[in-house]
């Protein structure tokens, strides 16, 4: 008897020998893809969710997480649908996040499906699966059915405005702009004749500077070398004359905001300088601008005492140099969500900016804010087309704001591109 079954045990011992290999091997893989997923790197650990749900098709974690990266890729997103569809099919209350061993969904898999509904334009789906995931949480639950209640708005708004659009004039910048290459972020001093961005390279963010010339934008120069600028930097302003521009880099998980002012003796710029403690803290300030005098400073931070999550301060430059302790802008502007990348005219009489916590079409829209006397109106949305269902977080206003550059992704471009807007501020 023993030496027949002496095979068998042998079997058993390789398959299962076998078995452990394999399932160390994808341990490692999900912990790399977890990595790149708390950084936001989502191409990154898209393949390797990928290569572990094919040995894995019924893990419903796996088909999440996939749905997580295509939902945060640009004009990936319709391929979330069918991941978030399977994921929330087993739900649970007791999710471990991070266990390569959960098998098993977020209550969230519904509410990101439901924002992947909503920016493909099928409302009523969405609408229904917004309303399951509301019904998930508990009264305690009181952030999350906020934000399931926004999410709500958010389709009956976005039908409003697609059905009444505004007049805004949308155009691509040109073919010397537009490359294989994401381009965002655009900058422009008052003229509206130079644009100041960030390219997305393969291995680094290069800050190019165009001229327009008798209509064609010139071959754009790389400034990084002029800037020292390195690591995960980005342009978030520049002052109006051209002359100080202001960026945001990623220090060790912070941001912080730097500036570099042009030489126009040597024709160049000169090195970054980081703002000081009163405008940079150990929390993040991700955008920032400056009135066309230079002595405002307007910027997005998440540091403690605000509305909540990131808000838009203020900080004045004293006669001797020093920048002031910001001041929050006030609920009229402010939210218990995010506003980030503010801009203000050359008169001062608009501000620009990007939120999720007013009324929008769904995730971040565009609004402004008039001026009156010394505060802020209530914010208007500027409405579809600049507004779309997804998010969109970039418009820099030209002069007093007729007109501007946005940078956004679309079917067409793919990843992100540059163009130029007239603005209609008509209400309808």
């Amino acid at each position: 008897m023993r030496t027949r079954l002496l095979p068998v045990f042998v079997l058993v011992f390789i398959f299962s020998s076998v078995a452990g290999q394999k399932n160390s091997y994808f341990k490692r893989v999900f912990v790399d893809a977890e990595y790149y997923l708390l950084y936001e790197e989502y191409r990154d650990a898209l393949p390797l969710y990928q290569e572990i749900y094919k040995t894995y098709p019924t893990n419903h974690n796996l088909a999440y997480r996939i749905g997580l990266c295509y939902l945060n890729i640009p004009n990936e997103k319709n391929k979330s649908l069918s991941y978030f569809e399977k994921a929330s099919q087993n739900i649970t209350n007791d999710y471990k996040e991070g266990y390569f061993t959960e098998t098993k969904a977020p209550r969230e898999a519904f509410l990101y499906y439901g924002r992947a509904l909503r920016i493909s334009g099928n409302f009523e789906k969405a609408l229904q699966v917004f309303n399951t995931y509301k019904s998930m949480l508990k009264a305690e639950d009181t952030n999350e059915i906020r934000i399931a209640n926004e999410e709500i708005e958010s389709i009956s708004f976005a039908k409003e405005m697609i059905s009444n659009p505004k007049k805004h004039v949308i155009e691509p910048v040109g073919r010397n702009i537009r490359t294989r290459f994401p381009e965002k972020n655009p900058l422009s001093d008052s003229t509206g004749n130079i644009i100041i961005y960030t390219s997305v390279q393969r291995f680094y963010n290069a800050i190019l500077i165009s001229q327009r010339d008798t209509g064609f934008w010139g071959n754009p120069l790389n400034l990084n070398s002029q800037l020292y600028a390195d690591g995960v930097i980005q342009t978030v302003g520049v002052s109006s004359n051209g002359s100080i521009l202001i960026l945001s880099r990623n220090d060790n998980d912070a941001s912080n905001l730097y500036y570099s002012t042009f030489d126009k003796a040597k024709n160049k710029w000169n090195p970054i300088t980081k703002f000081p403690k009163e405008i940079n803290t150990k929390s993040w300030e991700n955008f920032g601008s400056l009135s066309s005098n230079g002595d405002t400073l307007y910027f997005s931070s998440n540091r403690e005492g605000g509305f909540g999550g990131f808000d838009i301060y203020m900080s004045t430059k004293t006669s001797t140099g020093e920048w002031t302790y910001p001041v929050n802008l006030g609920k009229n502007i402010n939210t218990p969500f995010d506003e980030i990348a503010p801009f203000v005219t050359e008169n001062s009489k608009k501000l620009f900016f990007s939120s999720n916590g007013h009324i929008t079409m769904g995730g971040f829209d565009l609004l402004y804010s008039n001026r009156n006397n010394n505060s802020w109106e209530i914010p208007l949305n500027l409405g579809a087309p600049l507004n779309t269902t997804d998010d969109d977080t970039f418009l820099f206003p030209v002069g007093n704001g007729n007109q501007g550059y946005l940078s956004k992704a679309t079917a067409e471009s793919g990843d992100e591109d540059i163009y130029f807007v007239k603005i209609d501020f008509s209400i309808k």
